[in-house]
Order: structure tokens, then sequence, then C-alpha cells
């Protein structure tokens, strides 16, 4: 919390403007336990370092409320108190809702409000209309965020117009500002901002992800799957159309990183934040080297590609990995089937994905494997969902996650007519089974609700088996705790879907939300 001595200087205008990035109360994911349910904000923790490094004129921090278990009531308490002058939201397209009302709450404190990220960059002229939010900046913002904020202080739209990279409201006309040249070398990019945030509450009391914290050694991605968002945020515009690019930092730049995290921050655990960790041939091997020199061996989560993990456990790159602690893989496997594949233009055929989780299974057996599918595409029926179950036991994951095709912002399934200025219809982007009566694909996930809920046969039983007898104590705690979650949701979901109950889409509202 902050000082009341601050709140009051502020309020009265005897020390510098505040700069205050809020992520708001929000629902927790009901697979996540409760030690890992929020990643620490690392974008928050970036742009606040831009700013603190160029401005030095302005106070910056970061409330972190949903890590703080601080409701809504405590959280306008404390922004009323500390009278902030520019407040940054950025959220996904499932807390929108949350987004709208902290938004509101920063409007009737006074302060200006600038949102960024994925969901609110895609669509920049809906919530502008809201007149909620002030400035949307699209892209990437360590610079952008800069020259916005001295704009707003000088006042006027014809400062605005000056900065690349941003949409706002001038006369009720959407003013876009084209977009701004990626940064050109991530090396000088300041660190960031972790001092800002809660640090010893990420991972505090987990076993299985203790003393976590969130890092990036690449933006943008080197495919271009039509459900993801996640490269064009960090794309390259040509005109209208953009185009994937992956930018890297350097091997030093990264262990400087880990340096700070371990020695000052006490973190212990890494969770790579890329779209794809493994997307640059060389780089995660010769970090993982620097990693070993120093005898620094950091639990290690990330997104991988199945044609990159063939290649790496053809170079020993995988290996050296894997021994650096890299002991939790995500691989999008998304379909089985060449057309399924196709549609989603994912750039990796089934083969190469039963091949690399071939190797993951035989060869790094410590190694927890989640794999996610990916069902709703036009002409899918409860056969092909089934059948995707069935694949799911087959290839031996440890976790599968099954998600209904979402038709985010941005992405090609977007349509205009799906907005809603509540952000209400927004609950349902929550990436989980839903089987609600307005679901469109409400009998696909009945099916597989009833397969993860009732569907027991024996190779479902040795799948659980193995892990929770696997010579790993890590593998067989996180083995369980999957176990426990996913049936439990698995019952509720397929309750709620036959007795009609309302729910919220899965999500989980804690005690604390609204204190």
């Amino acid at each position: 919390m902050f000082s009341g001595y601050l709140a009051e200087a502020l309020a009265h205008g005897f020390m510098k403007e505040l700069f205050l990035f809020v992520r708001p109360p929000r629902p927790l994911w009901p697979l996540n336990g409760p030690s890992t349910s929020f990643w620490p904000p690392l974008a928050f923790a970036s742009l606040a370092a831009a700013l603190r490094e160029k401005i030095r004129d302005l106070r910056v921090a970061i409330l972190d409320a949903p890590t703080l278990k601080m409701g809504w009531r405590t959280l306008e308490n404390e922004i009323r108190r500390l009278q902030p002058a520019f407040i940054g939201i950025g959220e996904e397209a499932v807390s929108c809702v949350e987004g709208l009302r902290l938004a509101r709450l920063a409007k009737d404190c006074g302060a200006q409000v600038i949102a960024g990220g994925c969901f609110f960059g895609h669509v920049a002229p809906q919530i502008l209309q809201t007149r909620l939010v002030d400035i949307v900046v699209h892209g990437e913002g360590e610079e952008t965020i800069v020259e916005l904020t001295e704009a707003l202080r000088l006042g006027g739209a014809c400062h605005l117009r000056n900065v690349a990279g941003i949409s706002f409201l001038d006369d009720g006309e959407v003013i876009f500002t084209g977009h701004r040249p990626l940064l050109a070398d991530l090396d000088l990019l300041p660190f960031p901002a972790y001092d800002l945030l809660p640090v010893g509450c990420y991972g505090k009391g987990s076993r299985n992800h203790p003393q976590f914290a969130a890092i990036e050694m690449s933006r943008g991605c080197v495919d271009s799957c039509a459900f993801c968002v996640l490269w064009r945020q960090m794309g390259h515009f040509h005109g209208l159309h953009v185009a994937p690019r992956l930018r890297v930092k350097s091997p030093e730049r990264l262990m400087e990183e880990i340096h700070r995290l371990v020695r000052k921050f006490d973190r212990r655990y890494l969770g790579w934040v890329d779209p794809c960790f493994n997307a640059h041939p060389h780089l995660p091997a010769e970090l993982a080297e620097l990693l070993l020199k120093e005898d620094f061996r950091l639990g290690q989560s990330a997104w991988m590609r199945a044609d990159a993990i063939i290649r790496d456990e053809a170079s020993g790159a995988l290996a050296t990995c894997v021994r650096a602690g890299l002991n939790e893989a995500y691989v999008g496997i998304e379909r089985g089937d060449s057309q399924g594949l196709l549609a989603l233009k994912k750039g990796e055929d089934f083969t190469q994905v039963r091949a690399a989780l071939s190797i993951l299974s035989n060869q790094y057996p410590h190694v927890f494997t989640i794999g996610s599918f990916i069902y709703g595409l036009p002409g899918d029926t409860p056969k092909t969902v089934r059948d995707m179950y069935r694949l799911s036991i087959e290839l031996g994951v440890d976790k599968a996650f099954f998600i209904p095709l979402t038709p985010l912002p941005g992405t090609p399934f977007w349509r205009e007519e799906l907005w809603d200025p509540t952000g209400e219809r927004f609950r349902g982007f929550h990436f989980l089974p839903n089987a609600a009566v307005n679901s469109p694909t409400r009998q696909l996930d009945r099916t597989l609700i009833t397969c993860c809920a009732l569907n027991w046969g024996l190779d479902r039983i040795q799948s659980y088996f193995k892990g929770l007898t696997s010579p790993d104590a890590r593998k067989r705690r996180l083995t369980w705790r999957v176990f426990v979650r996913s049936v439990r949701l698995g019952f509720k979901l397929a309750f709620q879907a036959i007795t009609g109950q309302a729910n919220h889409f899965g999500m989980i509202f804690p005690r604390w939300y609204e204190s």
C-alpha cells in the first residue's frame, strides 16, 4: 500500500504527478492454483520502467489489485486517495468488464485513462466511443507511452497527433496516428520495474512455481496462426497488413535480467511469456549454457513449437535447456486433421506434433507437458470433439486444454457486431467450454464436458497413473493437482449443463472481489 502522506501530498499538488498502472480485481481461471493465478504484469513493469527513465519529474507506480487480494471497494478508496493524473489499463477480452469498470472509476477521480494491449488495441474505435478511455496505445508501447505522456501534459489534440501508435477522439472523430515502427534493439529496453510490483506475492507458497517471475526472451513470432493475437500485437505493418516478425534479446542481456531477478528479488522460477520460446534456433540454448556455467538451475515454463522441438533435439539445444531448468512445456497441438490445421493457418503438420511429444515423453519424462486443442471450426461435430478427446489421451500429454474457437478482436474470426459496450459478452472469451444456451458451440461443449466428466477408459486411467507414479516429485504433484481440478471443473460444468443453471462461464469470483 502507499503511505497516507504521499496521497495527501499528491492531492494538494506538492509532489510530482502520478502515472498509475492498475490491474483491477478479476475472477480466477478455475484450473490455476491460488498462488499462481496472477502472473506479474510484465507489460506494466516494462512501460513503467520506460516512463521512469525518460520523464524524471513524473512519479510512476503499479497497483496489482488481484495479487494483493484487493477488492473493488478498497481499490476505489486507494485511487481516490492517490489522485493519479494518468491511469494505464490493459485487459484481456475476458476481463473487459473489469477494464471498463476501472476506466469509469478513473474518470470519476479525474484521471486521464490510457488503454493498451492485445484487446483494447484492436477495438480502439469502439472503446473510445464509450468515452471511458481517452487514448488507446497500439502495439508495443515503451516509446509511445513516453511521448504520449509528454503530449498529454502539454495538452491539446495537436500534440497528440504527433505521437505515432495511438488512437483518440477529436471532436467525436477517431484519430489514428499510424503504426509506430518496431523497436530494433530489445537490449536497449530498461530493465522491467519489478520493484514497483508486490514481488513477494508471486508464487508465494507454491511448491511447483515458487518465487515466480515473468520474463521475455523475444517479441513477435515466426508464424501467423489465424486464432492468435500475440504475433499481431508485435508484428510488422505494411500499410494495413501485418506480418510476423521475431526480435530477440541477446543472451548477455537476458542473463543481466536473470541476475537481478535472482539476486535482488529472490526469484527462483521463470515463466517465459514469449508466444514461442524456441522460435529462434540458437538463443534458448545459448542462454541455457550461460545459466549452467553460473550454476543457475531455475525452474522454467514456456510455450514451444513442435517443429522447433524436433530441430532442437537433433542439435542438442533441447537437452541443454532441460538441464538448465526447463520443466514445463506448453505445445499448441490444436488439431489432428490437416484440414483443420490449414483453416487455423497453423504452420506445422500433425506428424511433427506427434514426433515432438514423443521426444518429450521418452527423452525428458520429468518435463510436464501441456497440449492445447481448438474446436468449433465450421463443420465440427460431436464426433470431431470425441475424436479430439481420444487423441489427447493417445498423445500422452500430461494435461490437455480444449479451447473453443474464440473470435478475438484482431483475428479473422472477429465480427463488428460482437462488440458489447458493457463488456459482458466478453465474459465468455475465457477459453473454456461453456454449454450455455446462447453458446455457438453449445452442442460441442456438452460433448466435451461429458467426455471429461464421464469417460474413464483404461487409457485415461493409465495416463494419470503414469504421472502419479513418476520418479519426479514435481511431476507427481502437478499430475495430482491437475487431476483434482480438472475432475472438479468437469463435474461442475456437466451439472450446470444438465440442470441449465446460470454460471459465470466457469470463472471463480473470490471472496475479496468486491471487498
